[in-house]
């Protein structure tokens, strides 16, 4: 059986190369898609109708 392929170090570096390498595509993907405009970078406000939602009604004092 071949001895190197069983090497820790050499199993510890594909390792890291397997998460490494698709991680920077995926970057690089994302740096492209935001250079051409096809992405924004702002994200939208949210609607001022959830904030009002949040908020409780008050009861009067004859509500009792």
């Amino acid at each position: 059986m071949n001895e190197t392929a069983s090497n820790p170090v050499f199993v510890a570096l594909l390792f890291i190369l397997r998460c490494l390498v698709p991680l920077a595509i995926l970057f690089g993907i994302s740096y492209l898609l935001r250079r051409f405009g096809l992405v924004s970078i702002e994200s939208p406000e949210p609607p001022e109708e959830a904030e009002d939602q949040d908020e409780e009604p008050q009861k009067s004092d004859k509500e009792s």
